[in-house]
């Protein structure tokens, strides 16, 4: 599975790695609050933090669900018992999964059946998700269904989507401006 992701390397191992989906995300919210703030001059709005943790949340069980269909035909269970470590900067690195059991069906089949197994535990992350600022209801949807549709492009092999429901917040950091794809930017909203 590591070989077919980017970004993320993959583990099927015994013991667990330091962080969990479930865990308080407020002392990793200040990590990378801390990080932004020393990478750009003390200004450091929480929403940006708190979003990125969420996205990097959302993409662990995401990715992860999306690789092993792609890669398989393989299917995770127990995607909220996954654990991971982080790098330095706070991105998720090494994911450690406790049961794979085989898929069945052609790719569309198991990346569906994946879409289900994350929908089914981002749903109540995003919606439980401790942030430190308020995140809407529609943002944190908005999150499921964007880190969804990369894992899913990734899995495909197809270009990463060019638009999205979501915004990171980043143009609120100095000299920092929307994404591509951000949604604030004129006809980019899916």
């Amino acid at each position: 599975m590591s070989q077919g992701h980017p970004w993320l390397r993959f583990d099927i191992g015994v013991g667990a790695l330091p962080h969990r989906l479930a865990d308080d995300p407020r002392p990793w919210q200040q990590t990378v609050s801390d990080l932004h703030g020393r990478w750009y001059d003390g200004v450091a709005p929480p929403a940006v933090a708190d979003v990125f943790v969420l996205q990097w949340l959302l993409q662990v069980p995401a990715h992860t669900a999306a690789t092993a269909a792609a890669a398989g035909p393989w299917r995770v269970e127990g995607l909220d018992d996954l654990t991971f470590t982080r790098t330095g900067t706070g991105v998720p690195a090494i994911v450690r999964l406790t049961t794979v059991v085989p898929g069945d069906g052609d790719l569309g089949t198991r990346l569906e059946r994946a879409e289900a197994d994350y929908r089914a535990l981002a749903a109540p992350l995003a919606a439980g998700y401790a942030a430190r600022v308020p995140l809407g209801r529609r943002t944190r949807g908005a999150l499921v269904d964007d880190m969804w549709a990369e894992a899913d492009r990734q899995a495909r092999g197809a270009a990463p989507p060019t638009s999205r429901r979501s915004c990171c917040l980043i143009y609120a950091l100095p000299g920092c401006h929307e994404c591509a794809g951000c949604p604030r930017v004129a006809g980019n909203s899916r």
